[in-house]
């Protein structure tokens, strides 16, 4: 079932540890609850190899649903019911691995689909400039960032110590966050151990100030994940 239980190491140097894998019938598709049973395996696993672990230690858990086809190999194909959609299906291991070749390949359907008629984009910039992370930034170019926006100096995640320039600049980065998950996920302020809990109302309030929304209309994912539904006072 994939890879096993799996202690890994982030790039934010936090660990991931799990995860399982079990086949769920086709009525179960919406079903990303996380089970007990299953939390356990997976620190029972875990503790095998590394014994140090803990489920105290524990942050936060998650659980997703995959699609899962019975051939057990990748459907990269136009859907057959709509032509101007193309499915990526069954994208297991090693899918991370094949990615760019899967990129090629769908470029190569779509200009394929369309008699070949596209021009490459000369002017195309692939790169984009690395956001900020203020913590592992040497102590000297810290200073020179503060200096030349003070936004820099005022920490608002201190699980993670995320600035509040950090926070703006997830904001209005290209496809940047409209959402409390959104700036979560691109700098990681209220990712740590309180899971924003003291960090949530400030970067609600810094994301109503840039997208120019009154705070109720701030929502934890979009949709009507609202937080706040009126104001009391």
């Amino acid at each position: 079932m994939g890879k096993g239980v799996l202690v890994a190491p982030t790039t934010h140097h936090n660990i991931f540890v799990g995860p399982t894998s079990i086949d769920r019938p086709h009525d179960a598709k919406s079903d990303t609850s996380v089970r007990v049973g299953a939390l356990r395996h997976i620190f029972e696993t875990a503790q095998k190899s590394v014994p140090s672990i803990s489920a105290r230690d524990q942050i936060t858990s998650f659980a997703g649903l995959r699609a899962h086809d019975e051939s057990d190999d990748f459907i990269i194909q136009y859907a057959k019911d709509n032509d101007h959609f193309i499915n990526l299906i069954g994208i297991e291991s090693p899918g991370l691995a094949s990615s760019p070749a899967i990129a090629e390949l769908v470029r190569d359907l779509v200009v394929e689909a369309n008699g070949g008629e596209f021009e490459k984009n000369l002017h195309y910039n692939p790169t984009r400039k690395a956001p900020v992370y203020f913590r592992d930034l040497p102590k000297e170019e810290q200073e020179e960032l503060i200096a030349k926006d003070p936004a820099y100096g005022r920490i608002v995640c201190r699980c993670e110590t995320i600035t509040e320039g950090e926070i703006r600049d997830a904001i209005h980065a290209p496809a940047g966050a409209i959402d409390v998950d959104g700036v979560k996920r691109r700098c990681r302020a209220g990712m740590g151990r309180c899971q924003g809990g003291f960090c949530g109302s400030k970067v609600m309030e810094i994301l109503a100030e840039e997208l120019g929304k009154d705070i109720s209309e701030i929502t934890k994912f979009g949709g009507n994940s609202k937080i706040l539904y009126e104001r009391t006072k």
